[in-house]
């Protein structure tokens, strides 16, 4: 059967147009490292959890630590991971097959892009390389969830969620677009995907272009 025309992309940050998932991992096991006694037992929810932003873990963190609540310590742990991955955002490299995959397809199709880092750290990133100007609209976590920021793209778009594709690389991307209703294309940047596994993994965006190239507009 053939697959429907898309009218609409949503691309996830890390790891799909940027190889930084090691960069926020080493951001975290740095701040953990503040705690000895948990850092073992939050590296391995970080692991667990890898999808879910960063103020859930540190929330967590706070619980195991009998600070629940504590908005001093949780606000000095987010300064701490923002600048710690601010700063190596700067040289990280794209992946494969980005720099082309943008220039041609949001000359043919909107592009957004949907993450679980904070608006405001997405948006000094996106700045610092030069990548803002492609994607229609940016939605990061906080204020939104990643099923929300499809949602609203939909609506923007007045679009079908069989008119639309998430391209992630992660369990977590994997159950937004379900439970948005799109269709879904993984990344392979190592991270595992929920069983039964997306039936579309592919290595690199170069691989994703021309896998979706006869559907765009």
């Amino acid at each position: 059967m053939a697959h429907t025309a898309l009218r609409v992309l949503v691309l996830d940050f890390d790891g799909v147009v940027v190889e930084s998932n090691d960069v926020k991992t080493e951001a975290f096991r740095e701040v953990f490292a503040r705690f000895p006694e948990h850092h073992d037992a939050m590296m391995a929810y970080h692991c667990d959890h890898v999808s879910a932003s960063r103020f859930e873990k540190f929330d967590y963190l706070l619980q195991r630590l009998g600070r629940r609540g504590d908005q001093v310590l949780a606000a000095e742990l987010a300064a701490e991971f923002s600048h710690r991955t601010l700063e190596r955002m700067r040289g990280v490299a794209l992946v494969r097959g980005a720099d082309a995959f943008l220039r041609e397809v949001t000359g043919r199709v909107p592009v957004y892009l949907a993450s679980v880092t904070p608006e405001q750290d997405l948006a000094v990133i996106l700045e610092q390389r030069g990548l803002r100007a492609w994607f229609r609209g940016v939605y990061g976590c906080p204020p939104w969830t990643k099923p929300d920021a499809i949602r609203d793209v939909l609506n923007r778009e007045s679009c079908a969620p069989r008119e639309a594709l998430l391209v992630g690389d992660s369990a977590g991307d994997q159950r937004a677009a379900a439970q948005a209703g799109v269709e879904f294309i993984g990344r392979d940047s190592g991270l595992a995907f929920d069983r039964p596994a997306p039936s579309t993994i592919l290595p690199d965006l170069a691989a994703i272009a021309a896998h979706i190239r006869n559907r765009l507009p």
